[in-house]
């Protein structure tokens, strides 16, 4: 199955706190708020495993000899661990340039964007590293900007026409979730035929007790799937878990990956499983 991988990431944290309309021009009005204002910063930890098919078997094979050096643990490898992410996300006013270049209609304060900021672990570069006799650290990571509209109903991803025309903006997530409410998350248009190529909808299933680092919680559980009109197939991503004025909690998949890979001209193919979970937050209504 070919994967598309998301490249919106929402993140949380402990300390519950709020800002008057004064100080927060932004501040939105929905019944449940599961993205924050403006100064919502939201911690997690995400762990990604890649095993072989059909077994719990990791797919890398570290040699002996480097064993003793690599980052992770003997039970780590041993589960297939390849990548460790911790991250913060935060919650900001649009960017002036955006506002501009961008040709937004609205207002500016009907917007905001999210920047994730952290450090990053990744075994296959690490292994080249100490192949190559070179020092490894952990890397920074950056996710830049993405932009969203807030509306009464949802908060909508926002993707210009002038800069891709073939993502069209729909719901992010729901300002007030329901059990079996669903909506397209994601949806990719050919230009040609003016249909989906493919498209994601998020589907509330349940509402479940979870426990994580940051805490207990009563979450809607939201499943992913993936749909794929040409050819006709589809997938679960997996499943998101939101709490009000907290926003994601927890996120996780577990699914079979085709990755076809531009240095050996080969397609790989893996099983992936993420993990995603909230450290720590302070939502900002």
């Amino acid at each position: 199955m070919k994967y598309f991988k998301n490249l919106f990431l929402i993140l949380l944290s402990i300390t519950i706190y709020s800002c008057s309309d004064k100080n927060n021009p932004i501040a939105p009005i929905f019944e449940n708020n599961y993205f924050g204002g403006i100064g919502t910063e939201r911690t997690y930890k995400e762990t990604e495993k890649w095993l072989k098919v059909g077994s719990n078997l990791p797919f890398f094979n570290v040699p002996d000899t480097l064993l003793s050096r690599v980052y992770l643990t003997k039970d780590q490898l041993q589960s297939g661990v390849v990548f460790i992410s911790n991250y913060t996300e935060s919650v900001e006013p649009i960017d002036n340039d955006f506002y501009t270049s961008w040709k937004l209609t609205l207002p500016q304060d009907n917007y905001l964007e999210t920047e994730s900021k952290g450090k990053s672990y990744s075994l296959s570069n690490e292994l080249d590293s100490l192949l190559h006799n070179k020092t490894y650290s952990m890397e920074n990571y950056r996710i830049g900007q993405d932009i969203f509209l807030l509306t009464n109903d949802a908060v909508m991803t926002i993707n210009p026409s002038n800069l891709q025309a073939n993502f069209p903006s729909v719901p992010f997530i729901k300002n007030k979730l329901q059990i079996s409410d669903s909506w397209i998350r994601y949806e990719f248009i050919d230009t040609t035929t003016h249909k989906a190529i493919f498209e994601t909808v998020a589907k509330v299933i349940n509402i479940e007790n979870i426990n994580i680092i940051a805490g207990n919680f009563n979450a809607y559980k939201i499943k992913l799937t993936t749909y794929h009109y040409n050819p006709d197939y589809s997938f679960e991503e997996g499943y998101e878990y939101y709490v009000p004025y907290v926003g994601l909690v927890l996120k996780e998949s577990n699914m079979i990956v085709n990755q076809w890979s531009s240095d050996t001209n080969l397609t790989i193919n893996f099983r992936q499983i993420i993990y995603k979970e909230l450290v720590s937050y302070n939502f900002v209504k």
